[in-house]
């Protein structure tokens, strides 16, 4: 037997560019740092998935 393999999905590079309102966000989650990933928002709309900086100023708006 083999131990199941887990794929390592995150984001490993955030941008601080806004988020257009023309993509439709579904949901968020907020990501912490452990190697190779990065301190990240990540914004999911359909099946795609944007990381972005939770230092950027728009973040705090988009996410209450």
């Amino acid at each position: 037997r083999r131990p199941t393999k887990v794929g390592l999905v995150c984001c490993e590079a955030v941008s601080k560019a806004f988020i257009p309102k023309r993509i439709k966000l579904t949901s968020y989650k907020r990501q912490n740092a452990l190697k190779p990933c990065v301190e990240a928002v990540i914004f999911f709309s359909g099946n795609e998935k944007y990381c972005s900086d939770p230092a950027a100023r728009w973040i705090q708006k988009k996410i209450k």
